[in-house]
C-alpha cells in the first residue's frame, strides 16, 4: 500500500473522481485486434483478439482496478480557500454585529468539530456516535481548571487536544475490536459513560448544574476578537486535518475503508491505522470543545451527551461527507438554520428530520454535491422524454 499511498502534487479535498490503474498489455494483446473465427463461432459477443474487454465475463484477472477517489486539489488551491475565507472573516468581524459574530463563533468550533469527525465517518468508514465525549471533554478540561485550580486559559486550552487524544487511545482499544454496529454501540455506550460522571458527580463537576462564568482573557471576550482567535484556531486545525487526509496515512485509511481484507493481505496494520484516526478525531473534537468555551465561558452535561454526538453526523450528511469542507458547510446551514426555525416554530426537530430524509433520498452528496461539475453533466446527459417516449 505504501506505493499507492505515496503523496503527490494533486491532493485530494472535495467531490469524487475515478483513478484507473492500467492494466498490463502484453505483446499479443499489443497487435492490432483480429478476431479469432473459433471464438467468434462459439460466441460471436466475444472481443476480438487484442480488444479492450467490453463485457465483465471476459475481463483479465489483472484489468484496470476502478477505485473511487476525491477530485485532486493542489496545495495552492487550498492556500487560496485559506486566504478566501481569511479575507471573508475579516470583512465580517467588521460589518456583522456583536450577535452574529457570537453565532459565527459557535459555527467556527462545530465546523471543526464535524470535520473532525468526518475522518472516520468519511475516509475510515467508522460510524462512531460517540464523538460528544472529547467535545464536552475539551470544554471540562478548561472548565475544572479554572473551577478548581484557578488554572489560566491558555494551559488549559493547550491541554484540551491531549486530553482528548488520551481519551479516544483509551477507548478506541476497547471500541475498535469490534465493528459496524457494534463498534457505534460502543462509542455511544462510552460516551453515555462520561455524561454519566458530568451530570452525577457534583463535588468535581458542580453536576447538572455546570459550570458557567469560566476564566477566558478579557481580550478573547470581546465578540470581534474572539470570533477572529476561534476562527484562526479551526482554520488552522482544519488545515492540518486536511494535510492528514492526503498524507499516504490518509489514502491508506481510505483503503481501508474501501476494502479491508485486501489491505490486510497487502501487509497494513489496519487496527493501528484506524485507532491513529480514532485518537485524531477525539484530539481534534477536544479542540472544537476548547474553542466552545471561548463563545460560551460554560460547561455543562449537555456537551457530553449522545444527542450532541448526532450533530456532527448530521451536518456532514447535511453538508455532504464526500467532500473535505463539505462538513463545516454543513455546520454553516445547520446552527444559522437552527436558529433561525426555533424563533418561529416550537416543533423544530420535526423540520431538521424531514430536512434530512429529503437529503438522504434525494442529494446523497449533501449540500456541496449540487456544485458538483459531475452531477450537473449527468443530469444534462439524461434523455429527454418528447411525447411520452425517451430521445
Amino acid at each position: 500500500m505504501g506505493q499507492t499511498g505515496a503523496p503527490n502534487n494533486k491532493s485530494q479535498l472535495c467531490a469524487p473522481a475515478l483513478r484507473v490503474t492500467p492494466a498490463r498489455v502484453g505483446p499479443a494483446q499489443a497487435a492490432d485486434p483480429v478476431a479469432d473465427p473459433a471464438q467468434q463461432a462459439a460466441d460471436p459477443s466475444a472481443p476480438p483478439l487484442g480488444a479492450p474487454p467490453s463485457n465483465p465475463r471476459w475481463a483479465r484477472q489483472d484489468a484496470p482496478v476502478v477505485a473511487p477517489m476525491p477530485a485532486a486539489w493542489s496545495a495552492g488551491h487550498a492556500l487560496a480557500m485559506l486566504g478566501l475565507s481569511t479575507a471573508a472573516a475579516l470583512a465580517a468581524s467588521y460589518m456583522l454585529s456583536p450577535v452574529w459574530l457570537l453565532e459565527l463563533q459557535h459555527v467556527a468550533a462545530l465546523a471543526l468539530f464535524a470535520v473532525a469527525t468526518n475522518l472516520l465517518v468519511g475516509y475510515g468508514g467508522l460510524v462512531s456516535f460517540g464523538q460528544a465525549a472529547y467535545y464536552g471533554l475539551g470544554a471540562y478540561t478548561i472548565a475544572l481548571a479554572w473551577l478548581h485550580f484557578k488554572a489560566p486559559f491558555w494551559p488549559a486550552f493547550i491541554a484540551t487536544p491531549l486530553v482528548g487524544a488520551l481519551s479516544a487511545f483509551m477507548v478506541g482499544l476497547v471500541a475498535l475490536r469490534t465493528r459496524k454496529l457494534y463498534f457505534a454501540l460502543l462509542t455511544l455506550a462510552f460516551a453515555q459513560l462520561f455524561y454519566t460522571v458530568a451530570q452525577q458527580q457534583y463535588e468535581l463537576t458542580n453536576g447538572a448544574t455546570g459550570i458557567f462564568g469560566v476564566g477566558v482573557p478579557a481580550a478573547l471576550m470581546d465578540p470581534q476578537i474572539g470570533f477572529l482567535f476561534v476562527f484562526a484556531a479551526a482554520a488552522l486545525a482544519m488545515l492540518a486535518l486536511w494535510k492528514i487526509t492526503v498524507s499516504p496515512f490518509g489514502l491508506t485509511l481510505r483503503a481501508i475503508r474501501e476494502n479491508r481484507a485486501r489491505a490486510q493481505s497487502l501487509g497494513i496494520d489496519v487496527f493501528r491505522h484506524e485507532l491513529l484516526a480514532f485518537v485524531l478525531a477525539g484530539a481534534f473534537s477536544a479542540l472544537a470543545g476548547g474553542l466552545f468555551i471561548v463563545h460560551d465561558q460554560s460547561a455543562y452535561p449537555e456537551l457530553l451527551d449522545w444527542t450532541k454526538s448526532g450533530e456532527p453526523i448530521f451536518m456532514l450528511v447535511l453538508g455532504g461527507m464526500n467532500s473535505f469542507l463539505g462538513p463545516a458547510l454543513g455546520a454553516l446551514v445547520y446552527q444559522i438554520s437552527h436558529e433561525v426555525i426555533v424563533q418561529h416554530l416550537r416543533d423544530w426537530q420535526l423540520v431538521l428530520g424531514l430536512v434530512v430524509l429529503a437529503i438522504v433520498l434525494f442529494m446523497p452528496d449533501g449540500i456541496v454535491g449540487l456544485f458538483s461539475a459531475e452531477r450537473w453533466r449527468r443530469w444534462l446527459a439524461r434523455p429527454r422524454s418528447v411525447g411520452g417516449g425517451e430521445t
